[in-house]
């Protein structure tokens, strides 16, 4: 698999890591609050981060400074001389039956606890939108969520990760660095209401994703798992609206 070659470089890779998820919150804090500023919202962005479902523009914004964070991780990485695997091969489109299939397994492991906050989680992701304003919103949860997320958590995080729990045995070290990459894919995913029961099948997917990517050393099948569980979950939101 693609990655660090030296344990120092590994850091270097985790570090770049950190620094790109602080300026991605630090760009969230800054575009809501000029939008809050321009659309004259009452208490400003943090009323819109109380709220139970905010406005499309608030979600827009939120995710594209979250992303400039992601994508310049990614970004400074490469042009190091690192390599992400970000290719695609022609059977990676089966993948979109794992991406179903993990979601309706999700859907079922959390029927007994009636999870409502994973509800409300998906009406602050897509705005609460319908209609046209649903279409950005669910662009960016199939097309950029995906690809950008995949490249930050398995493109960078997860090869860091697999170079510094390296050990004399690799299936341990690898098992661990999946582990640790889908705990903190869980936990940046995290919505409003009943999070640590959320926490376990988010975490889940994360290491499914992980290793997908370990397995085959590329990010074209995680892509395409990804795309596909959150294309259920807008596709279910726009039947019920």
């Amino acid at each position: 698999m693609l990655g660090p070659r030296t344990r120092e470089e590994a850091w270097r890779w985790l570090v770049i890591a950190v620094v790109g998820l602080l300026v991605g919150y630090v760009m969230v804090v800054a575009l809501t609050a000029i939008g809050a500023e321009i659309t004259g919202t009452k208490g400003g962005a943090s009323a819109l981060a109380r709220a139970a479902v905010p406005p499309v523009w608030y979600i827009t914004v939120g995710l594209v400074g979250l992303w400039c964070g992601f994508a310049t991780a990614a970004y400074v990485v490469t042009r190091s001389g690192g390599r992400l695997g970000l290719a695609l091969a022609r059977w990676d489109s089966l993948y979109v039956f794992l991406g179903i299939a993990l979601q309706l397994a999700l859907l079922l492991a959390y029927l007994p606890v009636h999870l409502k906050g994973g509800t409300n989680a998906v009406n602050r992701d897509l705005g609460g939108g319908s209609g046209w304003l649903l279409v950005i919103p669910a662009i960016m949860t199939i097309v950029g969520a995906p690809v950008i997320e995949e490249l930050f958590f398995r493109g960078v995080l997860l090869r860091a990760l697999l170079v510094l729990f390296r050990t004399s045995t690799p299936v341990l070290g690898a098992a661990v660095a999946i582990a640790i990459d889908g705990a903190l894919f869980g936990v940046a995913h995290l919505g409003s209401g009943d999070l640590w029961a959320q926490l376990p099948g988010l975490a889940a997917l994360g290491a499914v994703l992980a290793f997908l990517a370990v397995k085959t050393g590329r990010l074209g099948p995680s892509i395409v798992t990804h795309a596909s569980f959150n294309a259920v979950v807008v596709f279910w939101y726009a039947v019920s609206r």
